[in-house]
This record gives C-alpha cells, structure tokens and sequence, in this order.
C-alpha cells in the first residue's frame, strides 16, 4: 500500500493519487426520477476482489474520497460513489448553491438503492458489494441495510449521523421548530439567510489533519458546486426523522449483515451515545471507538490512518 506522507501531501495527490484516479474514473448521471439526475463515478481495479460504495456526509461529494478511493483500488476494491441529491454535482432542489436541501430522506436511500441495483449490480458479476458510510452517509447507509437486507454484504459506519447533536437545545424543540418553519416552499429555505459560503478555519473543522484539510478546502473554494455549508429547515426536520427512525429497535432488528462502527471521541456533530446504543442493539455490529480524534475519520494522518483502513479491510476480507 502507497500511503500519502503528511509533509508532502499536496505534492503526492496531485503528481500520485489524481493521475492515478484520473486513469480510473468513469462518470455518468444516475436519474431514478425524471428530472432529478444524481452524479457518480465508477473507477475500475485491475483485478477486482469486491466493490465499495461511497456514502458521504453532510454537505460533503465524493470528490472529497479521493485519498480513500485510492487506498480502496490498491486494497483491490472497485469503487463507486455518488453525490447526494443537494450535494456536489447532483440535482437541487432548491436555488440557493450554499444551502443542501432534501424533500423526503427516504429519496438518498432510493438514490443509492436505485444507482446500486441498476447500475453497479449488472456491470459487477458475482463481486461482494461492501458500503462504506460517513456521517450523514451513515445513517443513510443505516436505512438502506434495514430497509434491503440483501443489497449488501457488510457496511461501515463511520462516524454515521445516528443522532444529531444541538448543543444545548433539547432534540424535540428543535424537530418542533424545523416542522413549523418548515411548512410549504419555506421548508427549502436555511433557518437563518446564508448569501455566500462560510469560511472555516482547520481549528473549527471535523478533519484531523490540516494537510487534508487544506487541500479539499482549495476544491470548495474553486467550485462553488461543493460550497454547500446550511441545511434547509426541511433537511433539518427530515434528518432528526431519519435517526429516529433508523435507531428504532424494530428497524436495527432488521439488519443481517456485518456492521464494523467507527466512532470518534471528540465528535461533536453526531451523538456517541446514539451510536452506543445503536451497536448494543445491532446483533452483528462491531464498535470500534478511536480517542482524541475529531469526525473526520477518514481525514487524518499517520499511523493512526493506516490502522483505521487495515481495520476495514480487514473487515472487508474476512
């Protein structure tokens, strides 16, 4: 495995890891609903063991997993991820670019079911399909391994959005504000005015690693089509839905395939606590708890990034 050092990192992903992704990529428009076209990229392994599907986070696109899709093809995986409806390259709903809007959560399920089994299935052959979710992608991921048992043969979660955390604003007054400020074509619009992108420093972001941090930071300040940073009141509403709903004992209960959980100490976007109770109840769920580290798993450096990814492939591979 080539692992990008963290003194050269700029260096190293653009002569090393984008040629090598560029050689690989395939993209198209997955459109499950007339109008709505969401965005992937397929790239190709030489000799393919099994495919991973992306699931990325809030406002996040899987141009983000470009370091993770290269450590996935050396691994021997075929690669494929989306852009979320609101998100990156894919169809919005509404016309602000900074604010990610979705009507139904239930449509980033549909999305990823309907890119799953019309488009990855028929061009993988007998492959094991494996998801790797992040944040919001996670519970997104949480929903589809309930919902279609049989779709995947295991899935990481990490990080996953199980529970949101408000600070110290009790969950249910703030579901209670996003369902009456939410009502009609207001429900598209974020709970406070955003006209431009809002800039963050390293310290004030989920990465672990301020070299990846920058150089994805470059992107978004290059393409305003990855400047997303609110969420509508709708989205708001539909995402507390969403972890109630995937949380529910009726619905854990549902799941059969190997879980592997990666949560992080310093988290503070997402509940722990939710993730707790989730993996207790999970029958084949493994937790796996990193300490003094921030969100962004996948975003961090060392050796304390190749332990994170030989954990998952081995879960991958045994």
């Amino acid at each position: 495995m080539n692992w990008i050092n963290d003194e050269r990192f700029q260096e190293q992903m653009q002569n090393e890891v984008e040629p090598y992704l560029a050689a690989r990529r395939q993209v198209g428009l997955d459109e499950r609903v007339q109008g709505e076209p969401v965005y992937f990229e397929h790239y190709q392994a030489d000799a393919p063991k099994g495919v991973i599907v992306i699931s990325h986070g809030f406002t996040e696109s899987v141009a983000k997993f470009a370091e993770s899709i290269y450590y996935m093809l050396q691994a021997g995986y075929e690669v494929w991820g989306l852009d979320h409806r609101g998100h990156g390259r894919s169809f919005r709903s509404n016309d602000n670019p900074y604010v990610v809007d979705v009507d139904r959560f239930e449509d980033y399920v549909e999305d990823l079911r309907h890119l799953t089994e019309k488009r990855i299935k028929p061009v993988s052959g007998d492959l094991p399909l494996y998801l790797f979710c992040h944040s919001m992608g996670g519970c997104i991921g949480a929903w589809t391994i309930e919902q279609y048992p049989e779709l995947f043969q295991k899935a990481v979660l990490s990080s996953p959005m199980l529970g949101l955390s408000f600070g110290k604003i009790p969950v249910p007054l703030a579901y209670l504000v996003a369902t009456l400020k939410g009502m009609g074509e207001k429900g598209k619009e974020p709970l406070s005015p955003v006209t431009e992108f809002a800039r963050e420093s390293y310290e004030q972001s989920a990465s672990n690693s301020e070299p990846r941090f920058r150089w994805y930071y470059e992107q978004k300040l290059a393409s305003v089509k990855l400047q997303t940073c609110a969420a509508s009141t709708r989205w708001g509403r539909e995402a507390i839905r969403a972890t109630r709903h995937v949380t529910s004992s009726k619905q854990i209960a549902r799941i059969r395939i190997p879980v592997l959980l990666f949560q992080a100490e310093k988290d503070v976007y997402v509940r722990n606590d939710a993730q707790d109770a989730f993996a207790e109840k999970a029958a084949t769920c493994e937790l796996v708890k990193l300490p003094g580290l921030r969100h962004e798993l996948y975003m961090n450096g060392g050796e304390g990034l190749r332990e994170y990814w030989e954990k998952i492939f081995a879960f991958y591979e045994k």
